[in-house]
């Protein structure tokens, strides 16, 4: 959030990913807010803020920040597919690997490092691979075999890097050898 008070980016994108969906569950808002309402602990400080103007507000951009809970509530209430969770919680700046309350597990920081070195490193590959088409015009196996690929080529990179590092250091081995006989 900016000092001033403004809504921070995520928010708004989170806010726009949330009408997109609403929209295309053709809910009202009211809809969404029964819904909503359901996924939500009342004993939670934020059941009480959550209105249809609150909706409103959040769709609209207008919300400063919404919390994790929230909006893994907001998730269970438009049923989002896996895939729609992850491009919902993307677009709010949310991992999706952790829960609003979970410790991240050994197994989320290692695909949270691969998934950091895939995108600074094949980035490009992908967005070749991708093409014109949009990810969301892809299938769930297409979106996983260029992702794949992405990685098989980062890999051999990685590997080329090292064979060469292996012998750059291999042969300062053998001059140091050298100098000490």
């Amino acid at each position: 959030m900016a000092a001033d008070g403004t809504p921070e980016p995520a928010a708004q994108r989170c806010g726009a990913a949330v009408a997109r969906l609403r929209t295309l569950r053709k809910l009202s808002r009211a809809q969404l807010l029964a819904r909503l309402y359901d996924e939500i602990d009342p004993a939670d400080h934020t059941y009480e803020r959550i209105s249809v103007t609150w909706l409103a507000r959040l769709e609209n951009g207008r919300i400063v920040k919404v919390a994790r809970p929230t909006v893994e509530a907001l998730c269970r209430a438009l049923r989002c597919t896996p895939r729609e969770r992850a491009w919902l919680l993307l677009h709010a700046d949310r991992n999706v690997l952790a829960g609003a309350a979970d410790e991240p597990t050994e197994t989320a920081e290692v695909l949270t490092y691969a998934i950091d070195q895939l995108y600074r490193e094949a980035r490009e590959t992908l967005a070749a691979l991708l093409g014109s088409r949009r990810a969301c015009a892809r299938s769930e196996l297409e979106l996983l075999e260029l992702t794949a690929t992405a990685l098989e080529l980062a890999i051999a990179r990685r590997r080329g890097e090292q064979v060469e590092l292996g012998r750059t250091h291999g042969n300062d081995i053998l001059r140091a050898s050298a100098q000490q006989i």
